[in-house]
């Protein structure tokens, strides 16, 4: 293990600190990946696919399963995090686009009734109209990760531009 390796897997503990997880870092060395941005440590479960520490300021991206690895890359290389996201479309976005994408978002927006809910909710699809009427280009505190392997297409395919970082928090 080296020392850079070392910085990744304390910036790991001080999260499980600060989520209350009890887990033991054990993972196959062998496996991790590190570019000139991030290291990825491949501690994995049932439900987590491991970790990718950004060198820059050690955010911890905790990475839940169902995306492929790549995507997972991809989408953090992006901004894209699993964790809520400020998430702007580039202005020439077309309607019918940015509305299906959007139907791939949750949020932590009012219901009619004004309440807040306590987690990222799904947007109900007659709610997509008024999100996008309301919201574009710039989706404020999104949980966007599940969106990943949309988006992606939608770049590849349809020409999609968009930036994305982590919502501040408050």
């Amino acid at each position: 293990m080296t020392k850079i390796f070392q910085r990744a897997e304390d910036a790991i503990r001080q999260r499980f600190k600060t989520d209350g997880f009890r887990g033991k870092m054990k993972y196959d060395t062998t496996e991790t990946i590190e570019n000139d941005r991030w290291w990825y440590i491949p501690f994995c479960w049932v439900g987590c696919a491991g970790f990718i520490v950004n060198k820059s300021d050690l955010y911890v991206n905790w990475l839940g399963s169902g995306i492929k690895l790549e995507l997972c890359f991809w989408g953090h290389d992006r901004g894209i995090f699993s964790d809520m996201v400020d998430f702007t479309f580039s202005q020439d976005t077309s309607k019918d686009l940015a509305m299906r994408l959007i139907s791939k978002f949750q949020h932590m927006q009012p219901n009619s009734r004004g309440a807040l809910p306590s987690y990222p909710v799904w947007y109900r699809d007659s709610e997509i109209p008024s999100a996008y009427s309301s919201q574009f280009p710039v989706f404020r505190n999104h949980f966007v990760w599940f969106a990943i392997p949309e988006l992606f297409r939608a770049c590849e395919t349809e020409g999609l531009q968009f930036t994305c970082c982590l919502t501040a928090k408050a």
